[in-house]
């Protein structure tokens, strides 16, 4: 093994892969040691290929997959797990001109999930009233991603069955403005900048937003298999301390225009910066003819954005048995619940970061929803604030119990 490896991260091209792209970019990478080199691939689907196939070190995947890893779902390989999270927000739902003007009518308000629900469940009433047999449609990236899970988590708020009121197909978010224009699906949940392109060109609305269904919740994190970090966890930390100044950078307004230029290259996003740069200024469009700032919409540095909790791992695994991913009689079982708390690691953020003086929490696990507005907490120093992290219903989610349902 070389003492330097190249390593080589599979990304996405979605805003997401913001944090990656700059320390590659700005030097961050380089100056911490590590010959960084990004391999971009279109589909989730094929960085996990990747992975198995030993093509890469690491890969940026959805918060849901080394869950999927640690318990051998979803052809996942074994052994994942996530020391960072790339992102947090940075997803929207998207709807037709038409099914945007009939949830006005039937109630929504604004970007509210609760009222966009509430309306949607209306809609489905008075279609099987109707006799129309065809559910509305809705695409997201991957049947495991963190998408599938919080759409569904947000359509059981009024009961919408999944797949007789609403099907939820799979689709590239690259297709899926091109799939919304033409009317094969009614809307689609995925990363910017797929919603603000369907929104630009005036074929879409946006009716709601991650960061309204579930505040501050990750949606891309760095995965890597224990082997590999086994025999490079000096290159792994070293990585790690890039990717956390990279996000700071990141995050720092003055850098925003060129952050998008960067990202608009056609090595990683390709897109116009017209539809990158809204993402990060929070000012997005939500019709052709009205923007709106959206607090926190996507977060890549501050308030410990980028821990791994290992709490929110454990919440998209408590939603895989509420939907029969798995049976729901593994949340008594200690192994499994371990191995999902595993999955994310947090112990290895903070020794990376040591050398950083970051703030850094001192717990692994908190109660995910409480907190309505930025806090003071205890970290491995003072000053440490956390972001506001609610769900849309006022739910909250104890990682030491898991919560049952009877939505099946």
């Amino acid at each position: 093994m070389p003492d330097n490896p190249i390593i080589s991260v599979g990304f996405s091209p979605s805003v997401d892969s913001a944090i990656l792209a700059i320390a590659a970019e700005k030097g961050f990478a380089a100056d911490e040691g590590v010959r960084l080199s990004l391999v971009r691939k279109n589909l989730v689907g094929d960085i996990v290929e990747a992975l198995r196939d030993d093509e890469l070190s690491l890969g940026q995947l959805p918060a849901t997959f080394p869950v999927l890893s640690a318990l051998q779902l979803a052809g996942m390989p074994e052994g994942y797990f996530a020391p960072f999270t790339l992102s947090l927000g940075g997803a929207s739902l998207v709807v037709s001109p038409d099914l945007h003007k009939r949830l006005e009518d039937a109630g929504a308000l604004g970007l509210s999930p609760s009222t966009v629900s509430i309306a949607l469940s209306r809609l489905c009433g008075r279609r099987r009233a109707q006799g129309l047999a065809t559910p509305l449609k809705f695409a997201v990236e991957s049947r495991y991603a963190t998408s599938w899970y919080e759409l569904r988590y947000m359509l059981a708020h009024c009961r919408i069955a999944v797949p007789t009121d609403v099907s939820i197909v799979i689709s590239s978010p690259q297709a899926m403005p091109y799939l919304l224009e033409e009317g094969t699906i009614d809307g689609f949940y995925a990363p910017e900048p797929f919603g603000s392109a369907s929104i630009l060109n005036g074929t879409g609305f946006m009716a709601t937003t991650k960061s309204n269904i579930w505040h501050n919740s990750p949606e891309r994190v760095l995965a890597v298999s224990q082997g590999w970090a086994e025999q490079n966890m000096q290159h792994l930390e070293a990585l790690l301390r890039a990717l956390y100044r990279a996000g700071q950078w990141c995050a720092n307004a003055s850098n925003i225009e060129e952050l998008t230029g960067i990202l608009a290259a056609p090595k990683y996003l390709g897109e116009d910066g017209d539809l990158i740069l809204p993402s990060f200024t929070g000012f997005l469009s939500i019709s052709d003819l009205q923007m709106l700032e959206i607090e926190e919409f996507f977060v890549t540095s501050g308030k410990a954005a980028n821990f791994p909790w290992q709490s929110q791992a454990l919440w998209y695994f408590n939603q895989m048995m509420r939907w029969g991913d798995c049976p729901a009689t593994l949340a008594d079982d200690r192994t499994t619940c371990e191995a999902v708390r595993d999955a994310f690691r947090p112990d290895i953020f903070r020794k990376a970061l040591k050398p950083l003086f970051a703030h850094v929490p001192s717990a692994n696990l908190k109660m995910e929803g409480t907190l309505r507005q930025p806090v003071h907490v205890g970290s491995s120093r003072s000053g440490l604030v956390l972001g506001p992290d609610m769900f849309f219903d006022g739910r909250i989610f104890d990682p030491e119990r898991f919560e049952t349902f009877n939505d099946l």
